[in-house]
């Protein structure tokens, strides 16, 4: 069929299956050498729905060229799958941490407001209520400078690990119970997580992942992490939540993974303790999933 009515059946552009053929990713069936028409067969359309959803899932066009000419290796394909899950769940995540500050904001602009007769200077509002913004701002920066510095000072230590603590179903407890009762939680949960690390950890860096998610790096092993990340689900399962206003006892998981003390992979252990946070919720409630690195 002509190059337009294949565009038209797969609800794409002429000009854009010229450029895939233009760079060997979607070459026509047929290509008339007197003009230089395009002719497409309907089973190529099953290539180009490929196409269009490795694209959206935000995959470069060299790289769907690789995955779609021919066999390749499942073990990789996968890798590479988990690796995009892992930079999309980073924006998400930055993302879900600014909807917070915003919600804050939005907050206290509506108190400050109405004390100003609904005129807002932000110069004049109160320093306290200042300080509740910044406090709620993202802090990986700030971790991951912590990290490095104490990783630097542990040079007696073998190994390092990160690993990631997440309340489950944290989006629905803030719908059943609204933002006040969440932010009481998150900062029960801070001080569950500090409380029960400093028993294993004397030296330690806690940081806020996002909303939810809370970071910790220790210049440890992975048989005292295993040990510190089951003393904060003990002493979660301990917490009476229903005192900060939630009826629901709050659960958690933990992942993470232990290497090398290594300050050039700090940066890389977070990234997969992101996809070992996945494995961990597979697991169910409670669980916790430290990983060897690499």
């Amino acid at each position: 069929m002509k190059i337009s009515e294949f565009a038209k059946m797969n609800n794409v552009t002429a000009k854009m299956l010229r450029h895939y053929d233009e760079i060997g990713l979607l070459k026509p069936a047929y290509i008339d050498e007197a003009t230089g028409y395009r002719s497409y067969d309907a089973s190529q359309s099953n290539c180009l729905n490929w196409i269009i959803i490795l694209k959206e899932l935000g995959f470069t066009l060299s790289q769907i060229r690789e995955m779609l000419n021919g066999p390749v290796d499942a073990g990789k394909m996968i890798r590479e799958m988990k690796q995009k899950r892992i930079e999309i769940s980073s924006v998400l995540n930055e993302m879900i941490q600014r909807k917070i500050e915003i919600d804050h904001l939005i907050k206290i602009l509506e108190k400050e407001g109405f004390h100003m007769d609904k005129k807002i200077n932000l110069l004049n509002i109160s320093q306290d209520s200042v300080h509740e913004i910044k406090k709620n701002m993202p802090n990986m920066e700030v971790f991951l400078e912590e990290a490095y510095s104490i990783a630097d000072a542990s040079g007696d230590s073998k190994y390092i690990t990160i690993f990631r603590f997440d309340i489950n179903h944290f989006k629905q407890l803030n719908d059943d119970y609204g933002f006040d009762v969440g932010d009481r939680v998150i900062v029960a949960c801070y001080n569950i997580i500090k409380e029960n690390i400093e028993k294993y950890f004397e030296r330690y860096a806690i940081g806020r992942a996002h909303g939810d998610e809370f970071i910790v790096f220790a210049p440890v092993g992975r048989e005292l992490a295993e040990k510190a990340a089951q003393s904060i689900i003990q002493g979660m399962s301990q917490f009476d939540f229903s005192q900060i206003g939630s009826d629901r006892q709050v659960k958690c998981c933990i992942g993470g993974v232990t290497g090398q003390n290594d300050l050039t992979i700090i940066r890389k252990m977070i990234d997969q303790s992101i996809e070992v946070i996945y494995e961990a919720k597979g697991k169910g409630p409670n669980s916790v999933e430290i990983q060897i690195f690499g």
